[in-house]
């Protein structure tokens, strides 16, 4: 597969990393064939940092419609600000290539249904890109969670971060992320899209979700994109509780505005057990689990993990860790190339 990486700033370069570490693994399912962005510098700096483990070297381009002009790629891994994602998804969409688009999908739900009407329309994949699914840690705490039941019956879960730790509204990765119209929301669309789709993935459907949502920060931002200047209008602050079909509760809190305390906790609890979440807790389980059962018996990371890889056959491995692949973000990129 033809691919090409619409653009080329902060999250891209993991998607790099995933390309490389694939290609260790001597996949050689897909070939970056292109770079975009409307800053040409960045572009070139991807193409050059792509072309040191690739060995060929991705032709640059400085708008979407070039790159569709010139035929080149077949696929577009879009790495783009949120409010850009249906712009570049429907033109590529229907250019005729298939779009593995970052988290969150779209802006909105409506952005959201244009970019799947247009990849329906066109008989094309469309994708999202959610590697904490995909990471080994995170697979191994929901098989332990929900196959295994190492915790017994789950009840509930309490999942909090709570900081004094504002954006850094002058760099360009963060102007934007302040901004309702650009964004979609504030981390609630950004990390909390991980944590979303995450606890769905081992939990099931939810049956009612009561949400609180502050914001205290309004600062002016300078320089934003499209907009110029203007105050920050997301969410900063929220309090929600999520009621499973299953019966679990989840408490999930967030601010970074809290003057004072930090707090940074997410455990799940159950009628043998309980499980913490060692790494970021929106990033379910990416840094792993750790359980402290009822007899006071603690089990590992490491043994969850190693318990959860030799439970899989060989083909289940083979399908979730194609190549022995590891990297998560490599992984949602063959999934892509190996679904068109």
């Amino acid at each position: 597969i033809r691919l090409a990486l619409v653009g080329c700033g902060g999250i891209s370069r993991a998607h790099h990393n995933g390309y490389k570490a694939l290609m260790a693994c001597d996949c050689r399912e897909f070939e970056v064939v292109a770079c975009c962005d409307e800053l040409p510098e960045r572009a070139e700096q991807a193409a050059v940092d792509i072309a040191s483990f690739q060995g060929t070297q991705p032709r640059v381009f400085g708008s979407v419609t070039d790159l569709i002009k010139a035929e080149v790629a077949d696929a577009a891994d879009i790495c783009t600000p949120h409010y850009a994602h249906h712009l570049c998804a429907i033109e590529l969409l229907d250019a005729g290539l298939h779009v593995l688009v970052e988290k969150p999908l779209g802006i909105t739900i409506r952005a959201s249904r244009a970019i799947i009407a247009a990849g329906q329309r066109n008989d094309r994949i469309v994708a999202t890109a959610e590697q904490i699914r995909r990471c080994q840690n995170s697979r191994a705490a929901k098989w332990a969670l929900t196959t295994r039941k190492l915790i017994g019956d789950l009840r509930f879960a309490v999942v909090q971060s709570v900081d004094n730790n504002p954006l850094d509204f002058s760099t360009s990765q963060f102007k934007w992320r302040g901004i309702k119209l650009l964004v979609g929301g504030g981390m609630i669309m950004d990390s909390g899209a991980h944590f979303t789709d995450m606890i769905q993935h081992m939990f099931g459907e939810v049956d009612e979700v009561a949400c609180d949502m502050r914001t205290y920060d309004t600062r002016l931002i300078e320089d934003v994109p499209i907009l110029g200047s203007a105050p920050a209008d997301v969410e900063d602050t929220w309090q929600i509780t999520i009621r499973f079909k299953s019966g679990l509760l989840v408490n999930w809190v967030y601010c970074r505005a809290a003057v004072g305390n930090k707090i940074s906790n997410a455990a799940y609890y159950g009628s043998e057990g309980s499980m913490r979440d060692l790494g970021f807790p929106f990033h379910c389980f990416q840094g792993g689990g750790e359980a402290l059962l009822a007899d006071g018996t603690k089990v590992t990371n490491a043994e969850i993990v190693e318990q959860y890889m030799a439970s899989l056959s060989d083909a289940e491995r083979d399908r979730l860790f194609p190549y022995g692949c590891l990297d998560c973000f490599g992984l949602e990129v063959r999934d892509f190339v190996d679904s068109i």
